[in-house]
């Protein structure tokens, strides 16, 4: 039985409905450059591609088609390849630039396969349940 090992994932920060070259996605971008961490925008039309293939993994393979999902609103930051001690860390230094975003996830092993569009949706359900908009 061969064991399946997948390389480790680079700190990125995947976004979501952050206008880019807004003053947002700027300082963004400024403090992940400090940070050491990637950011990468996804675009609408990949939001049928599995969170591992968006976040940098071997083994994961594009969406055969587009995706037919809601397409979500809300602007939304995934953390991929960072532990929890340092996704706290990032927040914390956003707070104290300003940067916002509604939804926010960690990638993990139970989310790194489902196509980005269901997290975010997911995260919308969450978010609306939470704040019972």
């Amino acid at each position: 039985m061969k064991a399946h090992i997948r390389t480790p994932f680079p700190q990125k920060i995947l976004t979501y409905g952050i206008e880019s070259g807004s003053e947002q996605e700027q300082a963004l971008a400024a403090l992940c450059q400090a940070q050491g961490i990637l950011l990468e925008e996804v675009p609408a039309d990949r939001l049928g591609d599995p969170l591992g293939l968006l976040a940098g993994g071997q083994g994961f393979a594009p969406a055969k088609q587009p995706w037919q999902g809601e397409t979500p609103s809300r602007q939304a930051l995934v953390f991929c390849g960072l532990d929890e001690k340092r996704v706290r860390q990032l927040l914390g230094e956003m707070g104290k630039e300003g940067l916002q975003a509604e939804l926010k996830a960690m990638m993990t092993a139970h989310n790194q396969g489902w196509p980005f569009g269901a997290l975010l949706g997911e995260l919308e359900k969450e978010h609306l349940a939470l704040h019972r908009e």
